[in-house]
């Protein structure tokens, strides 16, 4: 008995069993098989099955785009042989002899995924592949590759179930009601495995899934990377109605060619998900840390998907804010303030980035962190640098307003508990403990434009710029004191030896 299988993207295989006599193919639903593809002419071509002979060939009927077997155009009548592919447009029609006298039982079969048997499979389908790819290339998210990959295998194959298994979810696949021992085998051997008949095969075991779900046929395709041959998914299907086709080494074929798609698609979504959390960690740094800082934190983010995370450290911690600028902006306008707080931030900014110090906006003030990137060894000396710069900016800035715009900087050296903490969708540079109060103390007595230090800062720049001694002053609505040092402005720059 002759037999086609018609393959046509996105519906199901078709089986038409060929009759004695003359037959004809084409687009036009008077047609004895019809082919439901635009490239198809009406009445495109013929097939005769000489039954005393026992032969089949096919004649194109002068169609418009062709008729082909096994990629060669038509131009003559040709006899067909079981396993020849017909090719009328965008559709498949798969030749099979099967003898009705001596029948033999289907078997399972296992073959290893090699370049050769994907070769074989691509040089079979390209043309439904072609149909794949198209829809695939334009999916841009893994979830929705996926979702469209199982869609094209069901349709494609005729199953009743077609689920994508990812590498992750292995270790969960007797809870997902997955035959474990033919997902063993796939995976561990690299293997495709077609089994025609469940109940005949050694996978029919009590208790398994495939026997609770009545499976009658089954399919399973590793998806495959090709540079190391890593299995990255796998493609597992199934047919329980009772009377359709059980799949065979033709449908393997086809499925390990849509899982080399499927390879591709899921490689592609993969690097665009790294590329794009590499976007989103490179925009989040960028807040923070000068530009030639973000590649150095940014390898750690991707390495394990977070920020440096609270932690107590040993740095310096810059308080600078603008003196009474409550006030000024009731004077000003909100607007007017705005423009100029806009101004003050991304002058003062740049000049924290130039001295690798992380930064926090708090209001009107800037909290800055040194020690945590860059030269941590003379993070006291940077911070002091970073605040010469920062007066000396403010005092050479127009800022267009008749208000006299006043800054105090208050710098301490000590540990700290600094690091980022929040969510997935917001994180935020913070800086606790007894350090930081100090700093931000000194600042509120720094007034006009003066930096005053902490006894830790001050030791670690000693001998480097002249230093004035505050005495011991102390910490508003605190009995606390300690010793205070001021940095005399004489200098822009030190000379760190």
């Amino acid at each position: 008995m002759w037999t086609f299988t018609i393959r046509v993207p996105d519906r199901k295989p078709e089986e038409q069993i060929i009759k004695t006599g003359r037959m004809t193919l084409g687009r036009s639903t008077d047609q004895d098989i019809v082919v439901l593809d635009t490239s198809a002419s009406r009445k495109h071509a013929e097939i005769f099955f000489d039954e005393t002979q026992g032969t089949l060939t096919i004649t194109d009927l002068g169609s418009t785009n062709g008729t082909f077997v096994n990629h060669e155009r038509l131009t003559v009548a040709r006899r067909l042989y079981d396993g020849d592919v017909i090719r009328i447009g965008g559709s498949t029609l798969m030749v099979a002899y099967r003898d009705e006298v001596k029948v033999e039982p289907p078997v399972s079969g296992a073959r290893r995924y090699t370049r050769e048997l994907l070769l074989e499979a691509l040089d079979h389908h390209a043309v439904l592949l072609y149909e794949v790819s198209h829809q695939l290339n334009v999916v841009t998210n893994l979830d929705a590759a996926l979702e469209k990959v199982t869609e094209l295998m069901r349709k494609s194959m005729g199953a009743d179930k077609c689920e994508v298994i990812l590498e992750s979810q292995f270790d969960e696949l007797e809870e997902i009601g997955f035959p474990t021992s033919i997902a063993e085998d796939a995976i561990r051997g690299r293997s495709a495995i077609v089994v025609p008949d469940m109940m005949q095969s050694p996978y029919w075991k009590s208790g398994e899934s495939s026997r609770l779900l009545r499976v009658k046929s089954a399919l399973c395709v590793p998806v495959v990377s090709g540079d190391d041959d890593h299995v990255l998914a796998l493609l597992y299907m199934y047919k329980v109605a009772g009377g359709t086709r059980p799949f065979d080494d033709r449908d393997l074929q086809l499925a390990v060619a849509i899982s080399h798609q499927a390879a591709l698609t899921i490689l592609r979504m993969l690097l665009l998900e790294q590329v794009q959390k590499e976007q989103r960690g490179r925009q989040l740094l960028q807040r923070f840390l000068s530009p030639h800082e973000v590649e150095f934190v940014l390898h750690d983010y991707l390495e394990n998907g977070q920020l440096p995370p609270l932690d107590e450290r040993e740095v310096t911690i810059l308080f600078a804010d603008i003196q009474d600028s409550t006030g000024m902006s009731e004077r000003m306008g909100a607007k007017a303030f705005g423009e100029i707080l806009n101004r003050y931030y991304w002058d003062l900014t740049d000049t924290i980035f130039e001295f690798d110090g992380l930064i926090r906006y708090a209001g009107d003030g800037i909290l800055a962190v040194f020690g945590m990137t860059g030269d941590k060894e003379e993070h006291a000396a940077k911070a002091i640098q970073a605040g010469l710069a920062m007066l000396n900016h403010v005092e050479a800035t127009d800022f267009q307003t008749t208000e006299e715009i006043i800054v105090g900087i208050g710098i301490n050296t000590g540990a700290a508990a600094v690091g980022y903490v929040g969510t997935q969708q917001r994180v935020e540079l913070t800086a606790l403990g007894y350090t930081v109060n100090i700093a931000h103390a000194l600042q509120t007595l720094a007034r006009p434009n003066r930096i005053f230090v902490g006894p830790k800062t001050a030791v670690g720049v000693a001998g480097k710029l002249p230093l004035r001694d505050l005495g011991m002053v102390g910490i508003k609505n605190s009995e606390q004191q300690f010793h205070a040092y001021e940095v005399v402005r004489n200098t822009d720059r030190l000379e760190i030896k």
